[in-house]
Order: C-alpha cells, then sequence, then structure tokens
C-alpha cells in the first residue's frame, strides 16, 4: 500500500497518468528538473483540492471520462498543466511559476475546469484568489528560487544544513513543514482566525478550550492544517521516487481532518452528536431548507465550518485515526518495520479499491477430463507432467487466486466439466459465474469423441458470457495435442480452429486459438499470450527493454515472470530476430522453470514456494556471446544475450542494476486501464 498522497489521485481510473507524463519529457530533463516539475503540479493541484461540490463533473479530454470531486479536479489540473495554464513561459509549459498565476484569472480558471452554468464548482473565485496569492508567495527567492516555481524548493531542502549528506539523502519533516507553512503563509484568506494580525490557516478557535483572560490568545485555537499536511504527504512523493530522498520524522504528521476521515466515524455510529447539538444543527437545517434552491430532501443537522461541533468532529478525527492504526496493525500481526504507517492507513481503503479494478476474473472452463487442473498446476504450481497425472476432477468450481508481477491478481475460477456442473452453470449460477469476467479460457480435447456436443456447450457458455461480461476476452485452448501424429497437428489445429470460431459468436473476431500438450512448450505459449492480454502497461516496460538492450548492445533482452516463469515480453535486434528457432521462449520457460524447481527441490523448498527466487543469476559465456539471467525486480527475471568478454558482462550487470529502480516503478503504475 503506498502512503496517502496526490499521486493516486492522478491515476484515476487505473491509467498512469504520471507516469505517462515522465515518460513524455525527453531523456535531456534530468531527475532533479523531473522532481521540480512535478512538485509544481502536486502543489498547484493540491491548493485547488477543495470542495468541488455535488454538481460538478469533469472530461478528461484523453479519456473522455467522467470524473468527480478530489479526482476530477486532479486531472482537470494534470491537464491544465500539460496545456500550459500555470506556466508563463510558452516554450516550457510543463511548468508552475509567479508569473503564470497572477495572470491566471477566475474566467481563464473556469475555462481549464470546465465550469458553466449547467456544471457549476462550488468557490471558483476563492480557487482563483488563492492561486493568484501563490503567485505572490512564490516571489520568496530563499525557498522559490529567482524564477518562482514551487519544484525550486527541492534546491533549497536539498542544501538544508539539516538534510543529511550521503548515498540517500534525508530530509528531515520539520524543515519541509517549514517551507510549506511559512512559505505559503500568505495564500490563506484574510477571513481565516488571525493570532496578532496574521492570518494563519486551517486553524479554528473552540470554546472547550482555555480562553482569554485566563489564557493566551493562541491557546483557544485547534490547529489543524489540513492541506497543509496534505502537501507533505503528496510532495514527498515525487521526491522519494525520483530523488530517492527518505524523510525523518514522518511520524509527527497526523491523519487528515476531513469529511471521509472523519465521515468514517460518524457513518459507523462510532460518534454521534449530544442530543442538544442535534437539535440545533437540524433546525438550522430547516431554516437553510426554505431557501430557495438549497437542498430539502435529504435531512442532515448542519453546522458552519467554525461550529465547536465540527471543530470537536475534526480533533476526534485525528485522535482516533491514531488509535485505529494502532488496532489495525494489532488485528493483523504487523509490528515494527513490517507495520502499516499512518500514510498508508489513510491510502488504504482508496487502495482497496484499485486492487478490486487490477483483480481479473479468470475462468477456466471446459469438458471433465480436458486437461484444465492439470494445466493450471503446471502454470501456477510446482508441478511437472508426471506430478498431475494424480490429480482428480475437479468438483464445481475450484478458486485459486495467484499475483503475476506482483500487483495483477488473477482470479481463477476452475468450472468442473462434469455435465451436471456446466447445467448449473448456466441456469441457477449464471449470475454468479459469468458477471465481471476479465479472460475465458475454455478447453477443448482434441481427442473428445463428443466434439459437436462438446461445441453446443461451447456456444451456450459463450451466449451467457456475452450477456454478462460482453467485454471479455476468449481463448480457445484445443488440448492434448501430443496424441495427434506430429505431421497430422497442423490440419488438426486448423480444422478444430475453424469449428470453434463459427460457434463463439461476437468473440470470433478477437477471441486467439491455441493447440497445447502439457509435455512441451505450447502450454507455456498459450498462457503466455493469455496473462500477456491482462498486462496494461506492456507497451512501456517493452520501451525501457528496448532502451536496456541498446545500453548493453544486446541481440535479445527477455523479461519473465519469476514465478511462472511466463514471458512477459522481449525485444531483439536485427541479428536476434533472425534466430531460426521461433518457439525459444517458450523452450526457455519450461527449461528455466524445470531449473529452478530442481533447485528449489535440491534446498528442501516448499514444493508450492512460488515467491522464492532460486537464484539471483545464471551466466553462460562462449565465445561467440555471453548470455545472464538476473533477477531485475521483486516479480522478475531478465534475460540477456550480448557480446562476449568479461568486461562487457561487468557492463552489462551494472546496467541491469542502474535499471531495476525504473522497472520496479513500472511494476508499481501497472494498474488496469480506463474500460
Amino acid at each position: 500500500i503506498p502512503p496517502h498522497g496526490r499521486w493516486q489521485h492522478f491515476d484515476v481510473g487505473g491509467r498512469p497518468r504520471v507516469q505517462q507524463l515522465l515518460t513524455s519529457w525527453p531523456l535531456t530533463v534530468d531527475a532533479q528538473e523531473r522532481t521540480r516539475r512535478l512538485l509544481d503540479l502536486f502543489l498547484v493541484s493540491v491548493i485547488l483540492d477543495a470542495g468541488a461540490g455535488t454538481r460538478w463533473t469533469y472530461e478528461s479530454k484523453e479519456s473522455k471520462k467522467l470524473y468527480r470531486r478530489s479526482e476530477g479536479l486532479a486531472v482537470a489540473s494534470l491537464e491544465m498543466f500539460k496545456t500550459g495554464y500555470f506556466s508563463s513561459n510558452p516554450e516550457q509549459p510543463h511548468q508552475v511559476d509567479a508569473e503564470g498565476l497572477k495572470k491566471l484569472g477566475s474566467q481563464k480558471l473556469a475555462t481549464g475546469l470546465q465550469v458553466t452554468d449547467e456544471n457549476p464548482i462550488v468557490g471558483l473565485e476563492g480557487r482563483a484568489g488563492v492561486l493568484s496569492r501563490l503567485g505572490d508567495a512564490l516571489q520568496n527567492k530563499d525557498l522559490f528560487g529567482t524564477t518562482a516555481r514551487p519544484g525550486n524548493m527541492i534546491d533549497y531542502l536539498l542544501s538544508h544544513p539539516s538534510t543529511q549528506a550521503s548515498s540517500v539523502p534525508v530530509v528531515t519533516i520539520p524543515t519541509l513543514w517549514g517551507v510549506i507553512m511559512d512559505g505559503l503563509a500568505g495564500i490563506w484568506p484574510a477571513t481565516r482566525t488571525q493570532i496578532a494580525g496574521v492570518s494563519i490557516g486551517d486553524a479554528w478557535p473552540c470554546s472547550s478550550m482555555p480562553s482569554p483572560p485566563q489564557a493566551q490568545p493562541w491557546e483557544n485555537v485547534v490547529p489543524f492544517h489540513k492541506l497543509t499536511q496534505w502537501l507533505c504527504y503528496s510532495l514527498m512523493a515525487p521526491m522519494s521516487k525520483l530523488l530517492n530522498i527518505r524523510f525523518a520524522g514522518v511520524e509527527l504528521l497526523t491523519g487528515l481532518p476531513e469529511y471521509r476521515n472523519g465521515g468514517l466515524f460518524i457513518d459507523t455510529g462510532f460518534l454521534t452528536l449530544k442530543e442538544s447539538d442535534l437539535k440545533r444543527g437540524l433546525q438550522a437545517y430547516k431554516n437553510n431548507a426554505m431557501v430557495t434552491g438549497q437542498p430539502s430532501m435529504e435531512v442532515v443537522p448542519l453546522f458552519p465550518a467554525d461550529d465547536d461541533v465540527v471543530v470537536e468532529w475534526r480533533a476526534l478525527t485525528i485522535v482516533l485515526l491514531d488509535d485505529l492504526l494502532v488496532e489495525v496493525n494489532r488485528m493483523l500481526g504487523l509490528q515494527g518495520p513490517d507495520a502499516l504507517s499512518l500514510a498508508q492507513m489513510l491510502e488504504a481503503a482508496m487502495e482497496t479499491k484499485k486492487i478490486k479494478q487490477q483483480k481479473k476474473k479468470v475462468l477456466l472452463m471446459g469438458k471433465s477430463g480436458a486437461g484444465k487442473s492439470s494445466m493450471r498446476s503446471i502454470i501456477f504450481s510446482n508441478h511437472n507432467a508426471k506430478d498431475v497425472r494424480r490429480l482428480g476432477a475437479t468438483i464445481d468450481v475450484d478458486k485459486k487466486r495467484v499475483k503475476f508481477l506482483g500487483n495483477l491478481i488473477l482470479d481463477i475460477w476452475d468450472c468442473g466439466g462434469q455435465d451436471a456442473y456446466t447445467e448449473t452453470y448456466l441456469t441457477s449460477q449464471k449470475s454468479t459465474i459469468f458477471p465481471d469476467v476479465g479472460v475465458l479460457i475454455y478447453v477443448f480435447d482434441v481427442e473428445s469423441p463428443t466434439f459437436p456436443r462438446d461445441l453446443s456447450t461451447y456456444a451456450s457458455i459463450i451466449s451467457a458470457l456475452s450477456d454478462h461480461s460482453p467485454g471479455a476476452r476468449v481463448f480457445a485452448l484445443v488440448h492434448k495435442m501430443d496424441l495427434v501424429a506430429s505431421e497430422f497437428r497442423d490440419h488438426v489445429i486448423t480444422q478444430k480452429s475453424t469449428q470453434i470460431s463459427d460457434h463463439s459468436g461476437r468473440f470470433a473476431r478477437s477471441m486467439d486459438i491455441y493447440g497445447t500438450s502439457i509435455w512441451d512448450e505450447t502450454l507455456y505459449r498459450a498462457w503466455g499470450g493469455i496473462v500477456n492480454s491482462l498486462i496494461p502497461n506492456l507497451d512501456t516496460v517493452k520501451r525501457g527493454l528496448r532502451t536496456l538492450a541498446q545500453a548493453t548492445e544486446a541481440e535479445e533482452v527477455v523479461l519473465f515472470e519469476q514465478a511462472t516463469f511466463l514471458t512477459v515480453t522481449r525485444v531483439g535486434s536485427e541479428m536476434g530476430d533472425r534466430n531460426p528457432y521461433k518457439d525459444r521462449y517458450e523452450r526457455l520457460s519450461n527449461i528455466i522453470k524445470t531449473f529452478r524447481n530442481s533447485l528449489l527441490t535440491y534446498a528442501g523448498a516448499a514444493q508450492t514456494n512460488l515467491t522464492k527466487p532460486a537464484f539471483e543469476e545464471f551466466t553462460i559465456k562462449t565465445r561467440l556471446f555471453n548470455l545472464i539471467i538476473e533477477k531485475l525486480t521483486h516479480n522478475t527475471y531478465v534475460m540477456l544475450v550480448f557480446p562476449p568478454g568479461e568486461v562487457e558482462l561487468e557492463c552489462t550487470r551494472l546496467n541491469v542494476l542502474a535499471a531495476r529502480e525504473d522497472f520496479s516503478r513500472m511494476e508499481q503504475v501497472a494498474e488496469i486501464p480506463d474500460t
């Protein structure tokens, strides 16, 4: 679970927008300037992130999807940033500077946010005013440099005396807090709470606190500074990811006292209003409902933001989030470095939603005895072809959840193929089996004596899938091809493919059909194609491999998933593409997995331990070429074939080491795109 921050809002709907933005910049833009640009974007986006109201929506120019509230403001601010809304430099639209903000104005802001009479946003003038005052605040050259950009704070932080200069820079939270709190002090409206004539932002008097003359004027003020803390959480992410900066004192930050977190305790009934305050709030709602245009349907207690009820509610939210973190870690059995941080718990609900988006339901269906469970066991467990002969028939639905590339979850429903079960799938269990399917894998027995009947059952399955999951991918596997004489296999698979396509309805044009056997590499080719269809950022990964191939002068670079050793993707030079063995990737998958399993067996590892890496590097050195298979990320191995020589070998190792962080980041953003 990543720490709570604005980054995740930009990626709403599973589109890795921030990574796409980073990829769009040329390689000549160094890591520090990339960080400055992201800090520019994140700060202005968070400043705009006040309640938008219930009527406002934003239609993304890129995806044409509609977004609301905080996520809508994130997408809107990102697209405005990309078109230069906040920059005064036409040559560099991807920045925020003081002059650009001062020229913005409420009308231009309304255009960028798509605000109209029919699509109103709450507080348009207030947002424009804050951005204008932000332009003034950025004139602080010590914090924001001579170019008056928010991102220049990175230069201030790295040069600050409190920053530990080492291979991994360590910035203290009080230093970052000072930059944001003091540097942005001038942006808050004058109507906010003031101490000695200075507006102090999100801090509110509360009558239950000590008050003058018995106490100092500031002692009855409860400081929340929700937006400043939201900025802290959000700005740490790009600095950590791009410059590997670590932050000391993160535990000093609190939970965010806003309606989503506070609403958790109200909605569950954990916090309730005192009777007198409930009556007062309902009366205020009744009075407000009499005003033309105000809501009058959902009756809820109504209070202004500075009311003691709201201030106490927000204060309790902070305290209770701290208590909740202790309880959550206790219930999960997490201690020490494994324990969730407060920022992770704040993100947990949002992350759960994303995990649901990433979970892909895979139906594995076919006639009983067709070999469905056998192939699943070979691919996703440490079984070989001889082992699976002991497996019995699947009873009803056998559900298994497996991870692929770390964050892509395959929810495999292995459906028993006996006639009685198939009938229930198409009748009483139809609304359970077929909704939300990402992939249907239908397995045919090539030597089935009832193949026409098998096709009829398949057509019924396809009809149900079309009704409940019309966007699913369909793969048909004509299995047990080893039983067909080699000289007849091409003819048989062509004949069967035609018959299957004729019964596939709307899926016929987009589906893939493979001939497979558990005794050779064809099984890996089929399942590699199936799983690759589910990887959302395959093009990004391939571009990374191509860069690695160029740096190492490799003839071929192949990426394998570490648990299954299925080929994720590969790139090759012109010479590598001339290799006559077109099935070599599937052969490699089969050979390396067998080798890995032998190592695990020799080491006494559990047979089902798919997460154990078994080896860090495998090297072959010849006078014609070098070959290494090396751990690239937590979830992948990479194989490179490159020119011979010790110098070439060591340089390639260094290049792989240098590439690890980028490929790990690609895995983190590999989320399911909008569909």
